[in-house]
């Protein structure tokens, strides 16, 4: 009899194919403690493994580009920074002075960073922090001379793993990866996120998994259900070979929606928007048909340079986007940056809760000239395109947590737009909801603004006190919590109110399932990851807006915890699709 695992559906797709456990290079001896050679030699030792460290994910960046996207690529340029951090390499040098050995000096110091980054609320930071032991572990196995290549099957294999880590993923041949099951991790960690874009099925959270499957043994992967076979027979190989057909037309089906808008069967518009981080996610969004940006990423201007970007130095980039989407809304948020993730022309004080410090609009309004040269440049952008069919500029501040940010922000914007001569009746300005006092607040700030755009990710961390990349409690910031839609249903009240659209702008909203639960709700906008697009469109063209209303009223009626709630939400909508 076939034994049948369940997990968390990651990633879409089916496989059959045989079992490669991914067992990682553990060293033979313990890290030393105390260098045995001369201070000079030993500092030479750990800059000489820090260089090696970065050139690695320097190309794993450039690989993932090519294969996934920029923004995927994201972390891997981020961990190569990393790498090249003066502050991490002057601390790791000053313990090999106090006789520490250059593998234990770096082992601390990435620990002393983590620390200060694991509680982040930003999205950006909070992957750098949970990933950050990634960095770590290459650089002390540089150190001990253990090769950093991820050992990779003969043949293409489903790969089984503990958890993976987003390096372990990246350096995997994508043909060889039939699909990848996880005893850990969830479906908003990195290395789920790698595989939908990469177009590989996913499984996380598959309890017992390693104490159940061996190398070799043949399995079947169902990425939409969450089910794992294990050595199936022969007609249940039919059926996921069936079912593998299944999704290569469906993939050919989706290629074809495109150039539809988003809309539910009925007709009601939901922008379906993509989420970007740099020019080279335009051409990927563009071709998943995303329609404008709900979040476009301004922070890497600044992260990547020695000295405050100019407004010229900045409005190439805002017209390139704006450019790319005619006649769509692009939503721009402004830096979110600071605290935990200093800008190197900005000095400032240590803090001991970076994440909880002077980060996004309190830089802003800390920083004042920073923030109006960024608003300059968007409004000098915004003039560039005037009279074509460029897109629609919008301006979003972020962690705003009371009124008065926004009115100070927005004192700011009008001053400066009153400097350029240019008018702002036309001009939708809105706030990120991802702080717990801003939800509790909305119907304020509603009143001063044109959009609201509900940050996910960085209030489910906030709400429920985890690190959403942590895997030992990654499960526990679920939005199915009836607490979460309930929340969500009210800032979107809030907004409607007071005249403001809302949107979505998680990771959350590329789960098409909670996805028509948001448009139930009465969310406007999704904006998400590009790859998520047409699977998420699809999914509202074949639902009611009254369908995606009625099923998430009566699974908040009905469900008292996450699973109810999302058991509810998949037979209400499985039939009214009729399936």
């Amino acid at each position: 009899m076939t034994t049948t695992l369940t997990g968390r559906a990651a990633a879409p797709g089916a496989a059959v194919a045989p079992v490669f456990v991914l067992r990682t290079d553990v060293p033979a001896s313990p890290i030393p403690e105390r260098r045995r050679g001369a201070t000079d030699a030993e500092v030479a030792r750990l800059r000489s493994a820090l260089d090696a460290a970065r050139s690695q994910l320097a190309e794993l960046a450039t690989k993932v580009a090519e294969e996934a996207g920029q923004s995927e690529a994201e972390i891997f340029e981020a961990h190569a920074e990393f790498t090249a951090d003066p502050e991490l390499a002057n601390l790791a040098a000053d313990a090999i002075e106090d006789g520490a050995s250059a593998e234990r000096a770096a082992t601390s110091a990435f620990d002393t960073f983590r620390d200060l980054l694991s509680a982040s609320s930003s999205e950006y930071l909070a992957a750098r922090a949970a990933d950050l032991d990634d960095v770590r572990d290459r650089v002390v196995a540089i150190l001990q001379g253990r090769t950093t290549i991820v050992s990779a099957p003969e043949e293409r294999s489903v790969i089984v793993a503990r958890e993976l880590t987003p390096s372990q993923t990246a350096s995997l041949p994508k043909a060889l990866m039939a699909a990848l099951v996880t005893e850990m991790g969830s479906p908003t960690s990195h290395a789920a996120i790698l595989a939908r874009s990469l177009g590989i099925p996913a499984i996380v959270g598959c309890e017992d998994l390693l104490e159940t499957v061996e190398d070799g043994m043949h399995v079947a992967v169902d990425g939409r259900s969450g089910e794992l076979l294990l050595d199936p027979d022969e007609q249940q190989q039919a059926d996921i070979a069936a079912r593998i057909e299944e999704e290569e037309a469906r993939q050919r089906e989706l290629d074809k929606l495109k150039d539809q808008p988003g809309a539910t069967a009925d007709g009601h518009r939901v922008e379906l928007a993509a989420n970007l981080v740099s020019p080279e996610d335009l051409a990927p969004a563009l071709a998943s048909g995303a329609e404008g940006s709900g979040l476009v990423r301004t922070e890497f201007l600044f992260q990547e340079r020695r000295s405050e970007p100019s407004v010229d130095d900045q409005v190439g980039f805002y017209t390139q986007v704006l450019e790319a989407f005619p006649g769509q809304r692009v939503v721009f948020r402004t830096m979110d940056v600071g605290a935990d993730k200093p800008l190197p022309f900005v000095e400032r004080d240590a803090e001991e809760n970076p994440a909880l410090g002077l980060r996004g609009i309190r830089l802003h309004l800390d920083r004042p000239e920073l923030f109006r040269t960024q608003l300059r440049a968007l409004l000098r952008a915004r003039a560039a395109v005037a009279g074509t069919d460029a897109g629609r500029l919008a301006i979003m501040f972020p962690l705003i947590a009371k009124v008065s940010e926004v009115l100070a922000a927005r004192s700011h914007l009008e001053e400066v737009a009153a400097e350029e001569g240019v008018d702002l009746d036309d001009l939708e300005v809105g706030v990120m909801i991802e702080v717990p006092s801003a939800a509790l607040s909305a119907q304020q700030l509603a009143q001063h603004v044109d959009f609201f755009s509900i940050g996910t990710n960085d209030l489910l961390q906030y709400l429920f006190a985890v690190d959403r990349l942590q895997g030992g409690v990654a499960d526990i910031a679920d939005p199915f919590e009836p607490a979460v839609l309930r929340l969500i249903g009210e800032i979107i009240a809030a907004g409607h109110a007071h005249g403001a659209w809302v949107g979505v702008c998680g990771e959350t909203a590329s789960d098409p399932l909670i996805a028509a639960a948001l448009v139930g709700l009465g969310a406007d906008e999704l904006s998400m990851t590009r790859a998520a697009i047409p699977e998420v469109k699809d999914a509202l063209s074949q639902l009611t807006l009254a369908e995606c209303q009625e099923a998430v009223q009566q699974a908040l009626a009905a469900g008292d915890d996450a699973e109810g709630i999302r058991a509810q939400l998949a037979a209400a909508f499985t039939g009214s699709r009729g399936a």
